[in-house]
């Protein structure tokens, strides 16, 4: 088995090193080895979490989404990271996409990261366009009486939303134009931890393809692109990662 993993390592790290311009995408959570996208489709989280319920039924919303929310800020920065963050700051990497929002590629390196659903650390108030910190935004809703955090600009007092997407409406505008044209110019498109199965996404590695460009897929699921893709590793991001990134001195 640790000769399996050493030569998954040598080969994506080879094909890396190949590479002149990789962009690479990281789905909802590094690591996961479950449908993660579809299953929150179909969860509750799914049900609640959605622009209908925040506009029809307010306190209901915030009830189930900031704790969720909260504990989706309080994860830590893995080694997984850390190991994209470096392979992007010695330029083998040259920007990550991401369907993540706990800002963990942010928080892990200073590089170019398109954030296409944004993320779960802030709110902003749905009229005058302030925003707020997720910790203030608790702080706002223990407050208030029903549980609905108010924007608390003098004479305003609107409800406030969260920044990043929500189901039932489009994802970021402007993410999703860098995303495509970023994985147009890839000659080398990572695809890591994604099942690939929520559009527009998922329709995201067919840009490179079009144009003649490699894709690579590291995961423990099959995907649409497999049969496609010039390197596919049936492994996890953090299995790998920091094994590459070792390789390529970063």
């Amino acid at each position: 088995m640790a000769d399996d993993l050493d030569d998954d390592i040598r080969q994506l790290a080879d094909l890396l090193a190949q590479a002149e311009r990789c962009v690479a995408m990281t789905g909802v959570r590094l690591g996961a080895t479950e449908d993660t996208e579809a299953k929150a489709a179909g969860s509750a989280w799914g049900e609640f979490a959605s622009l209908e319920v925040l506009l029809t039924e307010p306190a209901r919303f915030w009830e189930n989404w900031l704790p969720r929310a909260l504990d989706a800020s309080r994860r830590e920065v893995t080694d997984a990271h850390r190991a994209l963050a470096r392979l992007e700051a010695a330029g083998v990497i040259k920007a990550i996409i991401t369907q993540a929002v706990d800002h963990l590629h942010g928080k892990a390196g200073d590089g170019d990261l398109i954030e296409v659903h944004a993320n779960v650390l802030s709110c902003r108030c749905t009229r005058c366009e302030d925003v707020y910190a997720l910790a203030e935004v608790e702080q706002i809703a223990a407050a208030s009486d029903d549980g609905v955090p108010r924007c608390t600009r003098e004479g305003c007092g609107y409800p406030l939303r969260p920044t990043g997407t929500l189901w039932g409406e489009p994802l970021v505008e402007q993410a999703i134009i860098r995303a495509w044209d970023m994985a147009a110019w890839s000659d080398l498109f990572l695809v890591i931890d994604t099942q690939l199965r929520t559009d527009p996404m998922a329709m995201l590695p067919s840009v490179p393809l079009k144009r003649g460009s490699k894709v690579a897929i590291v995961g423990t699921t099959r995907t649409r692109y497999d049969r496609y893709a010039k390197l596919v590793v049936p492994r996890t991001g953090p299995e790998v990662l920091p094994g590459v990134a070792d390789l390529l001195g970063c």
